[in-house]
Order: structure tokens, then C-alpha cells, then sequence
């Protein structure tokens, strides 16, 4: 169980994430000014330090409660990755500048420190901190595509469209609309909306090498994006879905095959997750 995971049933990381990209800016840019410009390190360089402090503690938490979200509902590995780039380039600046910190404001410090270790400090301060903003602004990209690429492509595609007309599906048949794919929303009568395509994984729920947490997140709803944030394009998930498509959203089908309750495919059920084969293959 994740430490830094929900406060009061909601997810810590959108929370925590923009802590981080005001502090860390924020001390990046105060070092930069503080580097060039010498006579507000009296006045400044202690307000700058508590930013800098802060930076790693709130880019950890970042990334543990990020952990935590991606458990849920999925998270894109270059998010991940770039989130913990973060983590390290601000841990990095910190004792960096927590050094030069030292330095500036005792003189037996600086008079005891070697003159090349003060030249070192001087270089990297600057260099840490354009990287620390560079790579903040890199991974508040990354999250936000994540979460609303999808959502404004499908909101325009909406607009331009208009209203389907409404119509009652025929004797014997089920429309694959939204609201009946609201009607299945738990563990034992899950459907799901994945690109436009509904999927039927009440079968799936237990059987997910995630755990059943993964797949009963997304029954009921739109799970375009917990599926493409953690698999993307990789064939062996996708081919795993295909295999519980009931049609695509919109379209009618029998009452009969709605009421099925599709069967995992067997690769789902060996040792080796299909999910963990399918990166693996690609991998190779």
C-alpha cells in the first residue's frame, strides 16, 4: 500500500504536482537571479534556500503518490520517467546549493572551503537549476497531454458531429450507447469504452495481471485513457481487449450476446501476464 496515495478519497499527485511547479520554478529562477546578481544574496538567499529545500521533498512526494495513481488508473512511462529525472536533478540542486549556501553566508566556511570547490559550486548551481526548470515544465506537459489530449480531441470531434439522433434499438438488440454502458459498472458486470469501441470485462476483472483494481476502475466509464497512459500501442494488450470487443459505441446487438460473459483468451491466464509477454516481444 502506497504511502502518499488519497486525502480524504482523492488522488495526492494532481494535488502535490502543483506544489511542485510553483516551487521549483520558483527556487530556479531565484538562483539564477542570486547567481548574476550579488547584491540581493543578503536579503534573498535565505528565501531561495527554503524554495530549493522544499523543491525535493515536494518532487518526491510527487512521484510516490504518482506510483500510487498509476496503480489505479495508469500513468504514461515518460511522465514517470521524467518525474523521476525531477526528483534527482532537484535532490542534486539542493545539496548543491546548500553548499553554496554555506559558503556565502559564513566566513569560516568559505574560508576554510578550497577555492576549486567554490568554482565547481558557482558552475553547477546555475546549470542545476536551468535543468531543474527545464525538466519541471517538461513534465507538466507530459501530464497534462496525458490528461486532456484525449478529452479535447473527443469534445471537438463531438461538437463538429452535433447530437446523434436518437432512436430506439429494435426488438432483441442492445445500443452500445453510453448510458447502457453506464448500467455495467462493477466487478461482476463490467463494460468498458476504449477508443470509441465497447468492451464487455466482467471475465477480465479477476484475471488482469494488474490486479482486479486496474480493470473495475474503469467499469462503466470511458477507459481510453487508463488503457492508452499504460499500454499505449503495444500489440499483446490490444490484442487481449479485442478479444472482449462487443462493438463499436453506438452500434446494436443482441440481447444475447450482451448477457455473454466472454471468456478471458488463454494467453491472459498463463504465469506470464499478456501484458508483461506482449512488452517483452517487443522488446525483443
Amino acid at each position: 500500500m502506497w504511502m502518499f496515495d488519497l486525502i480524504t478519497g482523492l488522488p495526492i499527485h494532481p494535488l502535490i504536482s502543483h506544489a511542485v511547479v510553483v516551487v521549483v520554478p520558483l527556487a530556479a529562477i531565484g538562483a539564477l537571479i542570486l547567481t548574476f546578481v550579488a547584491k540581493w544574496r543578503s536579503t534573498y538567499l535565505p528565501l531561495v534556500y527554503i524554495a530549493v529545500l522544499l523543491s525535493p521533498i515536494t518532487a518526491f512526494i510527487a512521484t510516490q503518490s504518482g506510483e500510487a495513481l498509476s496503480e489505479r488508473v495508469g500513468l504514461p512511462k515518460s511522465h514517470s520517467t521524467l518525474g523521476e529525472r525531477l526528483a534527482l536533478v532537484v535532490l542534486a540542486f539542493a545539496i548543491i546549493f546548500s553548499i553554496w549556501f554555506a559558503i556565502e553566508k559564513s566566513d569560516r566556511v568559505r574560508t576554510k572551503s578550497p577555492k576549486l570547490l567554490q568554482q565547481v559550486v558557482k558552475v553547477f548551481v546555475p546549470l542545476l537549476a536551468i535543468t531543474s526548470l527545464v525538466l519541471t515544465v517538461l513534465v507538466g506537459h507530459s501530464g497534462a497531454e496525458a490528461t486532456w489530449k484525449y478529452r479535447i480531441t473527443q469534445a471537438e470531434v463531438s461538437a463538429l458531429e452535433g447530437p446523434a439522433p436518437s432512436a430506439s434499438a429494435p426488438a432483441g438488440t442492445i445500443n452500445l450507447s453510453t448510458a447502457e454502458v453506464k448500467r455495467h459498472n462493477t466487478k461482476t458486470d463490467c463494460w468498458s469504452i476504449v477508443n470509441g469501441k465497447v468492451y464487455n470485462l466482467t471475465s477480465y476483472v479477476q484475471n488482469h495481471p494488474g490486479g482486479a483494481a486496474v480493470i473495475s476502475n474503469i467499469c462503466g466509464k470511458d477507459g481510453t485513457n487508463s488503457f492508452t497512459n499504460q499500454h499505449n500501442t503495444q500489440s499483446k494488450p490490444n490484442s487481449v481487449l479485442s478479444g472482449f470487443l462487443l462493438g463499436s459505441l453506438g452500434a446494436s446487438i443482441t440481447k444475447e450476446a450482451g448477457q455473454q460473459v466472454i471468456a478471458p483468451p488463454a494467453s491472459s491466464n498463463n504465469g506470464e501476464s499478456g501484458e508483461e509477454s506482449g512488452e517483452e516481444s517487443e522488446k525483443d
